[in-house]
């Protein structure tokens, strides 16, 4: 059901109305395994209470190895979740090269125009889909090695979203608020809408890659008002006013609401040798 409000309150941002010091927080030195001088604690409150992301700048990745990089990440999601907050999917740790993560088209059709040689074309900003029945409620992205050239993260409040959708084009919401089949597969068929209320809180599910697989595999195509509002969607995803374009350095850990902010990154284009491409972390709690 659509209700008719917007989203109030910090977790419907702009890139006119964010403030820097609402999410970046810098690590002081402290001792291994711990972020010191209530760093967690901020970073928890901008995630579940403000912006619905944070980025802890500058965790000490000398002398780690790619792998061990990954186990820093985790740690440090579990100090920040805290011990009421989400549980970590052991199983989902990853390490994220062009290699082992490779973009995917906007849609999986056949014709879709490939990256120039090199490059890793743009992901528009999306939600996880996780390996769960449910999407993972945080994500993690520690940046171990940044490419050498692009692949700045994409960051866009889905309450800001819908409001623009709201005033904008009020008629594609009934749509956004019916169920869609995101994936396809043994295991992977989930319905949800992309916008839902979970009491005041506004709740964002858009991954067009699977929504696409997922309406695939129904042999159905989607009626006129359906596809109108998806393609509503994808046209606010590259607006500068809605994306907040970030590049990441080397030890910087973004956190992302999963429920609330979408994420992506722009192409890049890796070059020299392997262990100096592009290399991130990444971890998942609910």
């Amino acid at each position: 059901m659509t209700a008719p409000h917007g989203a109030a309150g910090p977790s419907s941002w702009t890139t006119d109305t964010l403030k820097t010091e609402e999410w970046l927080f810098p690590v002081t030195p402290e001792p291994a395994g711990s972020t010191g001088d209530g760093l967690a604690e901020r970073a928890r409150a901008a995630l579940w209470h403000g912006t619905g992301f944070a980025v802890l700048r500058g965790l000490d990745l000398s002398g780690r190895t790619d792998r061990e990089c990954v186990e820093l990440c985790a740690r440090t999601v579990e100090e920040v979740c805290g011990p009421a907050g989400p549980r970590l999917q052991r199983s989902a740790h990853e390490l994220l090269t062009a290699a082992t993560a490779p973009a995917v088209p906007r849609t999986p059709a056949p014709d879709s125009p490939a990256a120039p040689d090199g490059d890793d074309q743009t992901l528009l900003p999306h939600m996880d889909r996780g390996e769960g029945p449910e999407p993972p409620r945080l994500l993690a992205l520690l940046c171990v090695r940044p490419a050498p050239e692009g692949g700045d993260s994409l960051l866009l409040s889905g309450p800001a979203l819908r409001d623009r959708l709201a005033a904008e084009r009020p008629e594609t919401l009934k749509e956004l608020h019916r169920d869609f089949r995101f994936g396809r597969g043994e295991g992977f068929d989930r319905v949800r809408p992309v916008f839902r209320f979970d009491g005041p809180a506004l709740r964002v599910h858009y991954n067009r890659y699977w929504i696409a697989r997922g309406q695939e595999e129904t042999g159905a195509p989607f009626g006129p008002a359906r596809r109108g509002a998806l393609q509503a969607v994808e046209a606010l995803l590259q607006d500068p006013a809605l994306v907040l374009t970030l590049p990441l350095r080397r030890g910087d850990l973004l956190l992302v609401d999963n429920s609330s902010v979408l994420h992506g990154r722009t192409a890049f284009r890796n070059g020299g040798e392997p262990g100096a491409q592009r290399c991130y972390a990444r971890v998942w709690a609910d």
